[in-house]
């Protein structure tokens, strides 16, 4: 049975800014809080740090978690509710969803491309592309904004919801992308606009090569709007497993709150 966890983070604390600064780490932190169970599932999560005084990690996982160690680590060490985990049964509200429900979400995520004949390729593309032969495609990270918004919007229709449209006489947001170019008859904007953007960067260790170690990076957005429901069930396995790649890393969860 899967559970949405939401736990604040205390942003002075050299265990916070430890997971703060690596995906690896904060990703091994939430693996530890379900390490007891012999096969825990997938385990999705986020990193909400846009107030930087109040960070919160959000998961979720296929197994009841226990985030004393992470707390313990990272978290408040005040006794208060509102500095405590949350955690709650996912299934009550997956078996709420149904089609023409309106919600507001939040998704980051990693919009990336497949390409064989990249641009600017790195050291290590530029070797498997001189070593000739047949090469599979490069993943590649869309980096303008304008790429990453029609990633998420060409995609949408499989993850069991629409974007809600937002009549052509109001005035939309700077960032809410138009479904046809402004010379046209003005049609309705959807509702999804980029909030954050970043450009995450480490080290992992190469298990595969004698390489020792290599560099990852993954260019992320924050997508925030209103969608409504059209398949319970799609959207159910959606929020479960996630979008897009990189869901080690933080991207991919998508969240669900009350529509403004």
């Amino acid at each position: 049975m899967a559970h949405l966890s939401r736990i604040p983070l205390a942003p002075l604390r050299d265990g916070t800014r430890k997971l703060l600064r690596s995906p690896q780490a904060m990703h091994a932190a939430v693996l530890g809080a379900v390490a007891y169970h012999p096969d825990a599932g997938r385990t999705l999560w986020r990193l909400d740090s846009d107030h930087r005084h109040r960070p919160y990690l959000y998961t979720v996982t296929q197994v009841p978690p226990d985030w004393t160690a992470l707390v313990e680590q990272a978290g408040w060490l005040v006794d208060d509710p509102n500095a405590k985990p949350a955690v709650a049964d996912y299934g009550q509200l997956l078996a709420q969803l149904q089609p023409g429900q309106t919600y507001g979400f939040r998704l980051t995520a990693s919009p990336v491309q497949n390409s064989s004949t990249p641009q600017n390729p790195t050291k290590a593309q530029a070797e498997r592309i001189a070593a000739g032969g047949k090469t599979r495609s490069f993943r590649m990270s869309h980096r303008t904004a304008t790429h990453q918004l029609a990633w998420f919007t060409d995609r949408v229709k499989g993850f069991g919801f629409e974007l809600k449209e937002v009549p052509a006489s109001t005035p939309p947001p700077p960032s809410i992308l138009p479904l046809t170019s402004p010379a046209h008859e003005p049609e309705p904007t959807l509702d999804v606009r980029i909030t954050a953007r970043d450009r995450r960067q480490f080290t992992k260790t190469d298990t595969t090569s004698n390489t020792g170690n290599r560099t990852i990076t993954i260019s992320t957005a924050t997508y925030e709007g209103t969608l409504t429901v059209t398949d319970p069930i799609a959207l159910a396995r959606t929020l479960l497993t996630g979008i897009g790649p990189a869901k080690a890393y933080g991207c991919g969860l998508l969240t669900l709150a009350a529509a403004q």
